[in-house]
């Protein structure tokens, strides 16, 4: 048997194991480049307001944070008109004349139509422009829930659909909170290594946490 001090060193040695294992990696934080359309009625206020855009990051956080990887918006600005309803494959490919390499480009917009199937519209999409190799970007419509931004960004970090109910990847909700599973969160490191990298998305000094600062609304 163990003495009380073997046991003890033991114990601590355990301790400290499972410290490592379960402790979340350093985070790197992506800016978020938000483009919004305006409201329908000629306005000039924006078609969703801070609580939306802050669920939407926030959401994102929490399941990117596990894997090392947070979003913060660092820039704002509003949509023309012209793009606040996605219609075809060259409405998305439009977008990509207003893209910021060194940021992940997020639009936000009135209504997404599914290019493959038009009597369906979409929640979201991860876009890449013509003409334009290595670029890419997100889009969400207004009117859906705070985790489709997450799941933009999933694939934007090289994630594609899942079948496993649950899933952020997946159209199935599951029992648990939405996740990404041990290959993805391999995905997700190598893309988020790349892009810090490249400086294409360039990673900020700035906690995650913080996902809507004063100098973005």
């Amino acid at each position: 048997m163990l003495g009380r001090t073997a046991l003890a060193a033991s114990l601590v040695a355990l301790s400290l194991s499972a410290l490592v294992t379960h402790a979340q990696p350093a985070l790197r934080v992506f800016p978020l480049r938000v483009q919004i359309a305006r409201d329908a009625d000629g306005s000039s206020a924006p078609i969703t307001d801070d609580a939306w855009l802050s669920a939407q990051v926030a959401s994102a956080n929490e399941i990117f944070a596990p894997h090392g990887v947070g979003f913060v918006v660092d820039s704002r600005a509003p949509l023309p008109d012209a793009h606040a309803r996605l219609e075809t494959r060259a409405d998305r490919h439009a977008l990509g004349a207003r893209l910021d390499p060194s940021r992940i480009d997020w639009f936000v917009v009135r209504s997404l139509r599914d290019v493959d199937d038009p009597s369906q519209m979409r929640r979201g999409v991860h876009w890449r422009p013509a003409g334009r190799p290595g670029a890419h970007f997100v889009i969400v419509s207004a009117i859906w829930g705070p985790t489709v931004l997450a799941h933009e960004l999933g694939h934007y970090f090289g994630n594609p659909h899942s079948s496993t109910p649950g899933n952020i990847m997946s159209y199935e909700r599951g029992d648990v909170p939405p996740f990404f599973d041990a290959p993805q969160s391999r995905r997700i490191a190598r893309f988020a290594s790349r892009f810090a990298r490249e400086r294409a998305p360039a990673p900020i000094d700035r906690d995650a946490s913080d996902t809507l600062p004063p100098e973005a609304r």
